[in-house]
């Protein structure tokens, strides 16, 4: 979804009041960004001695993973765009890797699943499959659950490794050590490294700092967003933090009231929104009404992004989301532009004999849907190149035991899709390039998130 990405961005889905609100793509100015050096999945490797079948679904000859994918056609009424036939993208690039000499020698075989992101259900029978019934060695893909149930139900429950997308640091944490492992990051690292670029750039200096929460997100603030401004120094107001159950926000609303007045005597003038809710529109507009010059900073990058636009779409001036920031990496259009992309695109089009249209020039089909074909592509070849070198490092005897101690000694590892990535003994996200980005409702035909900053490394 770094990256916005529903598809990871994939799909972000957000219940909001009565809307589901999903992620959606963006394309952003910014300067050119250094390439992944390693090309992704279609590598050739050197088959490895005296293979055994040394853990659940790993024979002498095999990899037997489970590859899952959001079922667009059961939220077609809430988003305007889908990743295409993902099955065919993806054995495009298992039948590639295993042409050229599969992993280690083993050639990986899939089972694919298909689920409805609404609710939880589905995500947790397909844990129930993939894990139980299929014995898998890994899952990849996204399996989208707000709860986390469905994810930790893969790795915390089944011992599986979870190759995913969409992924809250309390999961991970929660999971056995590098069972559950992400090309993007955690939801709590963009808000660790956009306090990290506020204090690095003096974003706050002088400004009176409040935060706001739902009941779900409060530990963001007490463990990330507060001890960094006490590390700043910077003046701090009330925290406010709103109830938000379903589709009723009317106690929200007369919270968020009560909040406001406060600040207001307070003195505020910066308030971080912490999390997807508190950054939709309902809320926004009411801050910005009582409180026109309030500096907004959100880690809800996906939330604010779609809700902005909607803003723009409306007509609505001034937006309330102009001068947002927040944190993100290089935008799609620089993605699209890395050779490391670029050769996930020219492997597909070889196979298939089909054009692959960039994120600049898609346009919607007859039926008003954009399908983000390129998108699929970049987001399997992506993960499917974490795996196959991980698991290579991993060496013949795969096991959960040697891909942990793989993963925890890794250090830099080439992704597709950002140039800078690593992972290691407690850090199971990867991506490791941001920078600083601003809400402009005049910018592009929709208004979007544009980079104010340079893109850097935020290894650590």
């Amino acid at each position: 979804m770094g990256r916005s990405r529903v598809a990871p961005l994939v799909a972000v889905l957000v219940v909001t009041g009565t809307s589901l609100v999903a992620c959606s793509s963006a394309k952003k100015s910014a300067p050119p960004v250094a390439a992944a050096t390693t090309a992704p999945a279609a590598v050739a490797t050197t088959a490895a001695p005296a293979l055994t079948a040394s853990f659940r679904g790993v024979t002498p000859t095999t990899i037997r993973i489970g590859i899952v994918n959001i079922d667009y056609s059961c939220i077609q009424q809430f988003v305007d765009y889908n990743f295409g036939d993902q099955k065919a993208i993806s054995q495009v690039f298992l039948d590639d890797l295993n042409a050229h000499g599969g992993i280690l020698g083993r050639k990986v075989e899939a089972v694919y699943q298909n689920y409805c992101p609404v609710g939880n259900t589905q995500a947790l029978a397909v844990c129930t499959s993939l894990t139980e019934d299929q014995k898998v060695f890994a899952v990849l893909g996204i399996l989208y659950d707000a709860s986390g149930d469905a994810d930790l139900c893969i790795t915390r429950d089944h011992q599986t490794i979870y190759d995913g997308f969409e992924l809250n640091q309390a999961w991970i944490d929660q999971s056995p050590p590098s069972l559950m492992v992400t090309v993007d990051y955690p939801a709590e690292r963009r808000t660790e490294v956009l306090m990290n670029l506020l204090k690095s750039q003096g974003t706050l200096t002088g400004k009176k700092v409040a935060t706001l929460v739902d009941q779900n997100t409060v530990s963001t603030v007490t463990g990330v967003i507060k001890p960094a401004l006490d590390s700043m120094g910077v003046a701090q107001g009330s925290g406010g933090v709103l109830t938000i159950i379903g589709s009723d926000t009317s106690a929200a609303q007369s919270q968020l009231d009560s909040y406001i007045e406060k600040w207001k005597s307070e003195g505020v003038n910066a308030l971080f929104l912490a999390g997807q809710f508190v950054a939709s529109k309902q809320f926004v507009e009411k801050i910005k009404q009582q409180m026109p010059d309030v500096l907004l900073m959100t880690d809800g990058f996906s939330s604010a992004q779609l809700a902005g636009q909607d803003e723009t779409a409306a007509g609505r001036k001034p937006n309330p989301y102009d001068g947002m920031i927040t944190a993100d990496g290089p935008s799609e259009s620089q993605q699209w532009l890395l050779p490391s992309v670029q050769q996930c695109v020219k492997t597909y089009e070889t196979a298939t004999g089909q054009t692959v249209v960039g994120p600049d020039d898609l346009k919607p089909n007859a039926n008003g849907v954009r399908v983000r074909v390129w998108a699929a592509i970049r987001d399997f070849c992506g993960q499917l190149s974490l795996f196959k070198q991980v698991a290579e490092k991993a060496g013949p005897n795969l096991t959960n035991d040697t891909w942990r101690q793989a993963v925890d000694g890794f250090g830099t590892i080439h992704l597709v899709d950002t140039p800078y990535a690593s992972i290691h003994a407690g850090k199971y996200g990867a991506n490791d390039a941001f920078g600083l980005d601003e809400f402009d409702s005049t910018y592009g035909p929709k208004g979007d998130f544009k980079h104010i900053g340079p893109i850097e490394d935020v290894t650590s």
